[in-house]
């Protein structure tokens, strides 16, 4: 399966609208079907030109929240936030070191900013050295393609040639040079004032996930035909953006239906703006319960990017520990490794490691100083130990432990605990209350293992 790997910027405010959705995300979704997929949100690109921690913050979490939304159930998707995965910082110092100069000052960003009249002591280093970040956030994952737009061909060529420069300097295959992705296929979307293309600093857009007023308003503004007065006059399609929507959104037989009446002056601008709204809202229907549902679970989204930073790492990791040997910087008295991504998953093996065993709770008291702790002395038959647990915050006293049979762990580290030693864990279920419920095990044998 060939691999693709592309980047958003989190800029503007974050949100998407359905420019952003035909031109690049429903591409990427599609491409998904077939490739392995690594997309990422470039925090750290935004630091160009977003210098406010607040507006940072927010626009990157709006932007990783409706990305998520839109994207689904992630298959073939590897998706990750940029600066979860340090090793793309590391690898443009490394690169930065076979990256002619004249190279960076013929890219794009750096020359429009002149042309711009931007005074040159007033261009920060980051924007500068963009395209060499950029090229590290391609090299590391040795893609076979970059999906990009026209205007965007150049980033990669940059790449190619980073790649193949230090390939030749240190005399290695390390970089791989990736392929522009350029789909002639790419929808470029006017925006809802019939001229210029959508875009959120005009304002001429169409948003997914706002409040239905606030989209209906927007569908309601939408370029139509101005030589149409009324209703029954003779309407035109070309130009309309109304129509145009509705060849990404609406149902073909409906939508030919409403283009043979509008030309003849059968139906209103109303009534085909109404469907158009009606086929948005259904379009972006799963994605806006998806947003809703992540936005009040941070968890969720905290656990799929931690997924993809897991996945990214080990890749990327991978390619900048054959970047350090192909420079030297790994030697005879090298110790450092990069250290590797935890998983929610454990092995069949580290499972079989945790010990439990049935215990009897011999005695049970209150932690003097503590509104939390309870003592158990815990009898397993071949030994007393002293364990503690956090319960009395949900009502729990030291009469329900005393003199009951309970499952523990049996073979932790102690742990230090108001001065004393914990030498074990007593094992729980959560509630839908959030209130853990302690299993009985009066039925089983004192001291038997569980497995």
């Amino acid at each position: 399966m060939k691999r693709i790997l592309s980047g958003i910027t989190p800029s503007g405010d974050g949100t998407l609208h359905i420019g952003n959705y035909l031109g690049a995300v429903k591409q990427f979704i599609d491409m998904a079907q077939s490739h392995e997929c690594f997309l990422f949100v470039a925090d750290l690109h935004a630091l160009t030109t977003i210098q406010n921690k607040e507006t940072l913050k927010k626009n990157t979490e709006t932007l990783i929240l409706q990305e998520l939304a839109l994207l689904g159930d992630l298959k073939n998707i590897t998706f990750f936030r940029q600066s979860d995965v340090p090793v793309h910082t590391e690898c443009q110092s490394i690169i930065n070191n076979v990256t002619p100069l004249g190279l960076i000052k013929r890219a794009h960003a750096y020359k429009d900013k002149l042309q711009k009249d931007v005074m040159e002591d007033d261009i920060n280093m980051g924007l500068f050295s963009y395209p060499v970040l950029m090229a590290a956030d391609i090299l590391l994952y040795k893609p076979d393609f970059v999906p990009v737009g026209k205007d965007q061909k150049q980033h990669v060529e940059i790449a190619r040639d980073i790649a193949e420069k230090f390939n030749k300097t240190y005399k290695v295959n390390t970089c791989k040079l990736p392929d522009p992705m350029i789909s002639d296929d790419t929808a470029v979307i006017v925006g809802t004032d019939g001229q210029r293309k959508m875009s959120k600093s005009i304002g001429n857009i169409i948003s997914i996930f706002e409040p239905v007023e606030v989209i209906r308003k927007q569908v309601n503004g939408c370029y139509t035909d101005p030589t149409r007065i009324h209703a029954t006059d003779v309407g035109h399609i070309e130009g309309n953006t109304v129509f145009s929507y509705l060849e990404f959104f609406g149902e073909k037989g409906r939508v030919d239906e409403l283009k043979t009446l509008y030309v003849l002056g059968h139906v209103s601008d109303t009534e085909v703006k109404e469907y158009l709204f009606e086929c948005i809202m259904e379009t972006f229907k799963e994605a806006r319960v998806r947003y809703e549902e992540m936005k009040n679970n941070p968890k969720l989204v905290q656990d799929i990017l931690e997924q993809g930073a897991a996945r990214a790492a080990s890749i990327s990791q991978s390619t900048l520990e054959e970047m350090r040997k192909a420079i030297g910087i790994t030697n005879a008295y090298s110790f450092f490794t990069y250290p590797r991504p935890s998983s929610s998953k454990v092995t069949i093996e580290d499972f079989a490691k945790i010990e439990m065993k049935v215990g009897r709770v011999e005695k049970a008291e209150h932690v003097e100083k503590s509104e939390k702790l309870i003592r158990l002395t815990v009898n397993f038959g071949d030994g007393i130990r002293t364990i503690f647990t956090g319960v009395r915050q949900h009502g729990y006293t030291a009469d329900d432990f005393s003199g009951k049979q309970f499952f523990f762990v049996h073979n932790l580290e102690p742990r230090k605990m108001m001065g004393e030693e914990s030498q074990g864990m007593i094992m729980a279920a959560d509630a839908v209350d959030g209130k853990p419920l302690f299993i009985p095990a009066d039925a089983f044998p004192l001291g038997s293992t569980i497995r």
